[in-house]
């Protein structure tokens, strides 16, 4: 079973690189605490770098409030400010107010998790929208004691002004290391984006810390 997860990880990883598209390094730092019975407070900042152009392409920082209602049912709301690299010495700033809701099932050994998050993008310089976001995550299981396991996810965004899915992405995961206040996440991710009408292709490699406190 072990090399049956090996196997897919390394499936999805490896992709053709016969036609140019970007790369990109993304790194997410986050801390989680449980103030209260069922009440979560996650902070978190993420960064996105593009080795070949050397800059940052994004970055921001976020905030969530959820509530466990159930072991199968959190919901919550958030809010993220994040910066996009123009490549013209100009970053583009967006505000973004979120509401989130996330189903959770385990089916035998494997845990699925389904998210739903609604968001209301904000800028100075463009016009305001409503996007919605889902995805879903398949998690096998562990496969030492410290917590190790693979996971795979797909997740899409649609825009609600009538413009439809614009951006989604395929990951093959490996929770490296998993204990009661460290999580170390590493991935790969396919991503398609489209930009003036063209959809553009991406290969992302990615670092989530996590620490609960």
């Amino acid at each position: 079973m072990q090399k049956l997860y090996v196997l897919l990880f390394i499936l999805l990883s490896l992709n053709s690189f016969a036609q140019e598209r970007q790369f990109e390094l993304w790194n997410k730092n986050q801390l989680s605490a449980t103030p209260w019975k069922n009440i979560s407070i996650d902070v978190a900042e993420k960064m996105h770098y593009s080795p070949k152009r050397s800059i940052l392409d994004l970055k921001y920082g976020e905030i969530y409030i959820g509530h466990q209602v159930l072991n199968w049912l959190e919901y919550g709301a958030g809010f993220r400010v994040s910066s996009t690299n123009l490549q013209i010495g100009e970053w583009l700033q967006e505000n973004r107010p979120m509401a989130f809701v996330n189903f959770g099932k385990d089916v035998g050994k494997i845990e699925f998790d389904f998210y739903n998050r609604f968001e209301y993008r904000t800028y100075k310089t463009l016009k305001n929208y409503f996007r919605y976001r889902q995805s879903l995550r398949m998690k096998f299981p562990a496969i030492t004691d410290w917590g190790m396991q693979f996971y795979l996810q797909e997740e899409s965004f649609l825009k609600l002004n009538g413009a439809g899915t614009h951006l989604a992405r395929l990951y093959s995961g490996l929770t490296a290391f998993e204990k009661e206040h460290v999580e170390i996440k590493i991935y790969y991710a396919l991503q398609k984006q489209e930009i003036l009408s063209h959809w553009l292709t991406s290969d992302i490699l990615g670092l989530n810390l996590t620490f609960e406190i």
